[in-house]
């Protein structure tokens, strides 16, 4: 497992930890989409899986989330995804993955 930052560079857990503390690092981008919310957040991991950045949605305010997608390894994919959910339920069809 190895954390990086936003920008892709490789960071120490002490300076993961520190970033992942700061919620408005952490947010990449969020907007309404007819009362759901969508979130893509920078999570700094980058495993197998590829988990750096994920977006969610959540129906309730924020109290749970459901994740969309979780396989952007920069900020201009993790964009890209969040745009595609929110496009998703503007035009009233359902968020795949």
């Amino acid at each position: 497992m190895v954390h990086k930052d936003r920008q892709g560079h490789v960071v120490t857990v002490d300076k993961w930890a520190d970033l992942w503390d700061d919620l408005t690092y952490r947010v990449v981008a969020e907007d309404d989409a007819h009362g759901v919310l969508v979130r893509t957040v920078w999570e700094g991991i980058d495993d197998v899986a590829g988990t750096v950045f994920a977006t969610g949605t959540s129906h309730d305010g924020g109290k749970k989330w459901v994740t969309q997608r979780e396989d952007a390894r920069t900020e201009d994919e993790a964009l890209a995804q969040h745009r595609e959910v929110v496009d998703e339920l503007l035009s009233g069809g359902k968020v795949g993955g």
